[in-house]
This record gives structure tokens, C-alpha cells and sequence, in this order.
């Protein structure tokens, strides 16, 4: 004799159907986020399970050839590696937009293989809705970094070279252990041009040479005066036939007019000379101060305004009231100033901070170019890397537009110092303005600073005053 169930008390085992739905509905909800987070993870536990353990064996062995390569090179050089070589951010690209699609067609199966049938129509549309919330949630962050990768990409190939223009100029080794041994001094020449609509040519208003030790880091940046007179040509260059007694044609012959002129004799150059005008200009400034220039950068002032917007504007110590725009009448007074900068600490947006830079009417060209370098390292100071980040579209946009370098793409991921003992730690990488000049006593210091002084003295830009080197 066998014990029926009461009237109205359900069978256990139907109870036990009864219930199921909900778990199921919560394991599948569980698998697929096990999946979000680790790719093919949440395969495992369906009928789907080989390809499951094919995607995370795949995912092992990648990650740990990604951590074998860092621990190798070290994570700088490692993504400097990636992140200044266009054909790497290419391939990074590609392999995310292809790894991203796989990756949501995991969850896609995960879904579709722990959707059991007992599932209700109410539960199968919230998970529905939570499977594609998380398809979201994989594909966004990965479609951002495609979108960087990319415009990484086109700013490296835009503003960098793609070929190395250097004759016999210092470079790095990629074969050492230490790119830079050997490589005992480094010189850039970073120059601002302006060639607005009120002006006939390019006029390099802003030239600064960044004299970089190999051996500290330590990075003196000297404002080179526009107005130098008489400055030589090199002999190899076709102008010194023309100015064999150096740069001697009037007051308007200096040093900011000389890129003009040697565009204006553009055809007396080799054909195998791109730029005439910059390739003049750092001839000319090698023979001012006999030091040898190694690369060079040139930014639109333009540029250096949308730069300054792009990063959300600097903060200076503003020692002067500066005009904005504005002429000088004959009489000498001020004319057609829009407003003033006043003295104090200010956050100047791009147009500001471009003539907070520029502007010399209310004072002269020695304190504009302190100014200038004042500029330079508060603005390197003051990059927040969050803000960068988020802004990084309009940095590159404005970078690719106004900015042009001989740097050779394949010697960026060397540009970083080593920092594998206490002469070369990252707390020695610096820039340091000649607002405070190099130590007297010291050899080095010494030397450079005579050999700079000495040659600005000579062409006639400079007071004769060494504490007006600054």
C-alpha cells in the first residue's frame, strides 16, 4: 500500500521543478558575468565547455608572453614599444576590434547555452537585457583604446619622421643594454614659429635650445634672441656666398629672418634639402653657439594656443601687466590694446597663455623669452595625466596640426633616460630654466655657460650683464 500526497500538497518532485527556474535563471545570470570578466570562462560550464578551455589556454598563454616581455624590457619601454611604432598600433588595433568580437560571441553563447528550457518568458527577457548590458560593457573600454591606438597612430606617422635625416648626429643604440652610453650630450632645438596673415614668410619668434646630459638627465633650456645680428652662415650652406662676412643687409637682417631668406633662395639649394629654411636656420645657430644640433622640433604658435586649450590651461606667476594685441603710435604709446594681463597668479586658457608668451610692447625681448621658458616648464609641470588622458583626441589633433619634428619614429622608445643607478634616477630628468644657470663651479656648467654667454654677446643680443642670462 503506497501513501498518497494530500489533496492540494504538490508532489515534492514537482516543487523541486517549481523552484528550478529562478536557480537557472541566476546561473546563467552568474556564467555570463563569469564570462565578461574572464573570456570563455563562462563557456565551461555548457555544452560549449571545449571551447571554453581553448579560449582561456589561449588567454594564459598570451598574457604571459605580454608579462615575459615586460619583465624583459621593463613595462616604460614595453609600451613605449607599442606606443610610438605605427605598424604596432595597427596590429594592437586590429588584434582588439578581432579579439573584442570573440570575446562578445562568448557571452552571446553563454547565454544561448544556459538558457533552459523551464525558463521563464519574464526571466529569459531580463537576461537578455543583462547579456547585452555586458556585451557593452566588454566592447566600450576596448572600442576607446582602438580608438586611441588609432589616433596614436596618425599622430606618430604625422609629427615624427619616418626615416632618420641625421648624418653623423648622436643616436641610440638599440643594441646595448644602455641605448645612451657613448651618447655623452644631447641638443634640441624647439622653434615657435609664426606665419600669420599680417606676415610675409615663416618668422621663428621663439627659438630655444634644450642642451640635455645623457649622464643626469639634468635639461638646460636657453632661449636663443630673435634678434641677433650678423650671425654666420656655414660655409657649406649656398647663403654665405651671398653673406660671406655673416647676416649684414640692415636692421631687419636677424636672426628670426633668417628661415625667410633662405626660402627666398630656395633655388640655390640641392634638391636633396627639404627644408631650406630650417636647414639654414640650424646651421647658423650650430655656428652662434658651437654647439651641435641633434634634433629638431617646430611648433605653430597656433598650435601652442590649441595645445594649451587642449590641456585645460596653465597657471603662471604673471611679474608684469602684459598687453593683449596692441601697436605702438609714433609718439610711443600704447595703441589698440584689447586687455591687460595682470600681475599675480593667473590660469591663462590658450589665447592668454600665447601672449602672456609673446607679447613684448610693455617690456623687451629678454623678458619674453623668460617668459617663454617659463611657460614651457609650468606647462610641463602642470600635465595631469587623468586630464591628458581624457583630452588626448584634442592634444594629438592639435599636435598633428601644428607640430613637426626630425625625431625618427624608431628612436622614440629610447627617448626615456635609463634609471638603473643613483646618477641617473628619474628624480635627476628635469628641466631646469636658465632662470637658475648651471652651478659656476662646475666644469661642465661652467664651460657651457661662457660658451653661450660668450656667442650671444657677440651678435649683439644679449646685456652684457651674466646674471642677465636667465
Amino acid at each position: 500500500m503506497t501513501l498518497e500526497p494530500e489533496r492540494g500538497e504538490p508532489p515534492p518532485r514537482m516543487a523541486r521543478h517549481r523552484s528550478s527556474p529562478e536557480k537557472l535563471t541566476r546561473r546563467s545570470a552568474a556564467l555570463t558575468l563569469l564570462g565578461a570578466i574572464v573570456p570563455g570562462a563562462g563557456l565551461i560550464k555548457t555544452r560549449y565547455r571545449r571551447l571554453g578551455w581553448l579560449l582561456i589556454m589561449f588567454l594564459v598563454m598570451g598574457a604571459s608572453g605580454v608579462a615575459g616581455v615586460v619583465l624583459l624590457i621593463g613595462p616604460t619601454k614595453a609600451a613605449l614599444e607599442v606606443a610610438v611604432r605605427p605598424r604596432a598600433l595597427l596590429a594592437l588595433s586590429v588584434s582588439l576590434i578581432v579579439g573584442g568580437l570573440i570575446w562578445v560571441a562568448t557571452l552571446v553563447l553563454t547565454h544561448q547555452g544556459t538558457m533552459h528550457s523551464t525558463i521563464q518568458e519574464r526571466q529569459r527577457t531580463f537576461l537578455r537585457w543583462w547579456t547585452a548590458a555586458l556585451c557593452l560593457a566588454v566592447a566600450t573600454p576596448l572600442g576607446v583604446v582602438v580608438q586611441y591606438s588609432l589616433i596614436q597612430r596618425d599622430t606618430v606617422s604625422a609629427v615624427f619622421s619616418s626615416h632618420d635625416t641625421r648624418d653623423d648626429r648622436q643616436a641610440p643604440n638599440a643594441d646595448q643594454a644602455d641605448p645612451w652610453a657613448g651618447v655623452g650630450e644631447l641638443n634640441m632645438l624647439l622653434i615657435g614659429s609664426d606665419a600669420g596673415n599680417d606676415r610675409v614668410g615663416v618668422r621663428t619668434d621663439s627659438m630655444i635650445l634644450a642642451h640635455i646630459d645623457t649622464a643626469t638627465g639634468e635639461t638646460v633650456l636657453f632661449s636663443l634672441p630673435r634678434n641677433l645680428q650678423n650671425v654666420p652662415f656655414p660655409k657649406d650652406n649656398p647663403l654665405h656666398k651671398i653673406y660671406p662676412n655673416g647676416y649684414r643687409c640692415g636692421p631687419q637682417c636677424l636672426l628670426n629672418a633668417v628661415w625667410t631668406e633662405a626660402v627666398n633662395h630656395a633655388r640655390l639649394f640641392d634638391d636633396d634639402i627639404e627644408n631650406p629654411g630650417l636647414y639654414t636656420l640650424k646651421g647658423v645657430i650650430e655656428e652662434v653657439t658651437e654647439l651641435r644640433i641633434d634634433y629638431t622640433t617646430i611648433v605653430d604658435l597656433k598650435g601652442f594656443e590649441a595645445f594649451v586649450d587642449a590641456m585645460g590651461g596653465v597657471t603662471v606667476n604673471v611679474r608684469e601687466r602684459l598687453p593683449v594685441q596692441g601697436w605702438r603710435s609714433r609718439s610711443g604709446r600704447l595703441r589698440g590694446v584689447e586687455e591687460w594681463i595682470e600681475p599675480g597668479v593667473q590660469h591663462l586658457d590658450g589665447y592668454h597663455a600665447l601672449w602672456f608668451a609673446r607679447s613684448r610692447l610693455a617690456s623687451d625681448d629678454y623678458s619674453r623669452m623668460r617668459r617663454q621658458r617659463c611657460l614651457v616648464g609650468k606647462a610641463i609641470n602642470q600635465m595631469d595625466p587623468a586630464t591628458m588622458l581624457k583630452r588626448y583626441p584634442q592634444l594629438a589633433r592639435a599636435a598633428r596640426e601644428n607640430i613637426a619634428t626630425d625625431i625618427p619614429a624608431r628612436d622614440l622608445p629610447f627617448t626615456q633616460l635609463p634609471a638603473d643607478d643613483e646618477t641617473r634616477s628619474h628624480k635627476r630628468v628635469r628641466h631646469q630654466l636658465f632662470d637658475q644657470p648651471p652651478d659656476p663651479h662646475r666644469g661642465r656648467g661652467r664651460r657651457r655657460r661662457r660658451r653661450l654667454l660668450s656667442a650671444t654677446r657677440r651678435y649683439g643680443g644679449i646685456p652684457v650683464d651674466p646674471d642677465g642670462l636667465r
